[in-house]
């Protein structure tokens, strides 16, 4: 199912090129390849941080590091890669649950039946690790394996304790079964990484010195006090300690070299900064710091609120909630939608609560220390200035060994409780698997025509008219919440303009008729100026210069003088026979003017793009050609509906 969902239902294009962002790592292994920390500025975009006429992107240098073999190519594999990076992460993911709940059902005599460990796998993965499969960026990739690595951290610590307990001298594979993946989650997601690496060293490394500090100060209780100062205690606890220093010297050693500070992250520095004042100004008020124990009010109330999502008619029938609301003294820069661990990771809150009770009543302080280093990598999480979905996934970690020890060693008293808790189990697994496919459909389609279609579509088999979440645009109305659908027409002309969705305060075009927000066809050049098409106060020429065609796009000022903007495209070879294809679209809803155009397609040539508010229908020019519409367009199906 995840990997469907990052494929978008066709896994032939696993390897088809991602959008923005997707080849972050891969820029980073090219310049690891050059010995050198600075990227090419193009690559990150406002995501980078310029320093020193350089160009740094923030993220752990692990991932890169194995996309190094791949940037001996140069770009082939630029983009590529991400979608096979999460599946194998979250594969990676759920056979790490599998080891960690059966080697707790060992430890503490539990019951690794299958039901059981498939229970707690199910909780596991039916979270908002599935969730990330809505969209194949960086920062999904990350957030994968940093969950990777801490159950897999999770799980070998567990088995060494059995090696220790039975008095035998644990493995190099043994321990590299630990050392390692605390290390790559250091250089993967640090707060993460470290986080878990505090909870490994609480178990494995911190009672060994004690005893040995202990032993050679006389007052050794008992034989068994003893023991934890052995060789094979010893040479485990070094082994957890050097494997956390390494990461911890990578990633303070990376970061100062890039930033000039060991953890710190400058984000006044950061190029979205740079050019957004408001963003400026809201790091300048926070220390020019990401984080801030402000925010932990807010943070802390809507990842933890069992009312973030909502139920509706249409497809696929959960959506986010409202917005998080500010509640500390200075406000997050970034509230994106978002669910809460109590809606979207039920059972395994569940489990760990529950777990949590047994292990203190079991005395099994093992479970209860790996559970404060989860708590301690996801403190960075609810000090951030920021709410997404995503982070909900840098909380599991303080769950995964509680809950393993609820899915393990939790005894019911009777077939009927028993029978109840699977009825139970199953149906949260059922919630948690529509829950976070849902958000992620959501996150992935909400922009796309066919999405909407589709989801109107089947919502017309099952309900019949009227269709919900549809209103009609009214210029000046505040813009409802996310997933309405808002038409622009004319009902006394029969025109419909256009189709919108509304997405975290905006409206976002999903169709745009060829005679209100956009023009699509060709136009015949003449003379040294051809007017491709114009509105009330905006045009669009093709120009004749000495090195080509290029587009020019005018928006007149205002009658007092104000506004007013022009762009103009690059120059590109001008046709044979003298026939232009264009694309206008000329959106005030969305504050857009731009225009493409090439000798057979629009893409092939020019463009050139504005920010503004363009006022009237797009009118053709003289010579120009308009594409024939569509007979059954979006706009018209949904219109069906009213």
């Amino acid at each position: 199912m995840f990997a469907l969902i990052v494929c978008r239902g066709r896994p032939w294009e696993l390897f088809v090129r991602e959008a923005f962002s997707n080849d972050f790592y891969d820029e980073q292994a090219r310049a690891f390849l050059r010995l050198r920390l600075h990227v090419r500025p193009e690559v990150p975009g406002p995501e980078g941080f310029l320093i020193d006429g350089r160009t740094y992107l923030y993220y752990g240098s692990f991932l890169a590091f194995v996309r190094v073999p791949f940037a001996v190519f140069g770009d082939v594999f630029a983009g590529r890669l991400a979608r096979l990076s999460m599946i194998v992460a979250f594969a990676a993911y759920a056979t790490g649950c599998t080891h960690l709940v059966r080697h707790v059902a060992a430890r503490w005599r539990g019951a690794a039946s299958p039901w059981r460990v498939a229970g707690f796998v199910a909780a596991a993965v039916c979270s908002p690790v599935l969730f990330l499969a809505g969209w194949v960026s960086v920062y999904h990739e990350t957030e994968l394996w940093a969950a990777a690595f801490a159950v897999w951290t999770l799980a070998g610590v567990v088995r060494l304790l059995d090696v220790l307990d039975a008095g035998d001298s644990p493995t190099r594979r043994q321990l590299l079964a630990v050392g390692f993946p605390i290390a790559a989650g250091i250089t993967t997601r640090a707060s993460v990484g470290l986080g878990v690496a505090v909870g490994a060293c609480l178990v494995l490394a911190v009672p060994v010195f004690w005893s040995r500090i202990v032993a050679r100060s006389g007052k050794m209780r008992d034989q068994n006090d003893r023991g934890r100062t052995g060789a094979p205690a010893m040479i485990t606890a070094v082994a957890t300690v050097a494997a956390s220093a390494v990461g911890f010297v990578v990633h303070t050693g990376i970061n100062w070299a890039k930033f000039g500070s060991p953890t710190a992250l400058p984000g006044q520095l950061q190029l979205l900064s740079i050019n957004d004042p408001t963003r400026a100004a809201w790091f300048a008020g926070n220390g020019d710091s990401f984080f801030s124990p402000r925010f932990l009010e807010t943070t802390l109330v809507q990842y933890v609120r069992p009312d973030t999502v909502r139920l509706e008619r249409l497809f696929p029938f959960v959506r986010y909630g409202p917005l998080a609301t500010d509640r500390g003294s200075y406000p997050l820069e970034t509230i994106t939608p978002s669910a809460s661990l109590t809606t979207s990771a039920t059972l395994l809150v569940v489990l760990a609560l529950v777990g949590v009770v047994l292990a203190v009543r079991a005395r099994a302080w093992t479970v209860v220390a790996l559970a404060a280093g989860g708590v301690v990598a996801a403190v960075p999480t609810f000090t951030i200035g920021f709410i997404g979905n995503r982070y909900l996934v840098d909380m599991l970690p303080m769950l995964l060994a509680p809950a393993a020890m609820c899915a393990a060693a939790l005894r019911l008293p009777t077939p009927s409780w028993r029978r109840a808790a699977r009825v139970g189990a199953v149906a949260l697994v059922a919630w948690g698997t529509w829950c976070n496919v849902a958000l992620a459909l959501w996150t992935q389609q909400l922009k796309e025509p066919g999405f909407t279609e589709w989801r109107y579509r089947v919502d017309g088999w099952v309900f019949g008219d009227p269709a919900p979440a549809l209103v009609d645009l009214v210029p000046g109305a505040p813009v409802p919440r996310d997933g309405v659908v808002v038409l622009d027409r004319d009902p006394a002309i029969d025109r419909c303009s256009a189709v919108y969705i509304a997405e975290q305060g905006v409206l976002v075009a999903l169709e745009r008729s060829n005679d209100g927000r956009s023009l699509r066809g060709t136009v015949r050049l003449q003379d040294e100026r051809t007017l491709v098409a114009a509105g009330d106060d905006w045009s669009v020429t093709a120009v004749r210069t000495s090195g080509g065609v290029q587009l020019e796009a005018v928006v007149d000022p205002a009658a007092d003088g104000t506004g007013g903007a022009q762009a103009l495209g690059a120059p590109f070879a001008p046709p044979a026979d003298g026939t232009l294809a264009f694309e206008v679209i000329a959106d005030p809803v969305n504050g857009q003017l731009s225009a493409r155009a090439g000798d057979h397609t629009p893409t092939a040539g020019s463009e050139a793009f504005l920010f503004a508010a363009p006022q009237g229908a797009a009118l053709p020019g003289a010579t120009a050609t308009i594409d024939a519409e569509p007979g059954d367009s979006l706009c018209r199906q949904l219109e069906a509906r009213r």
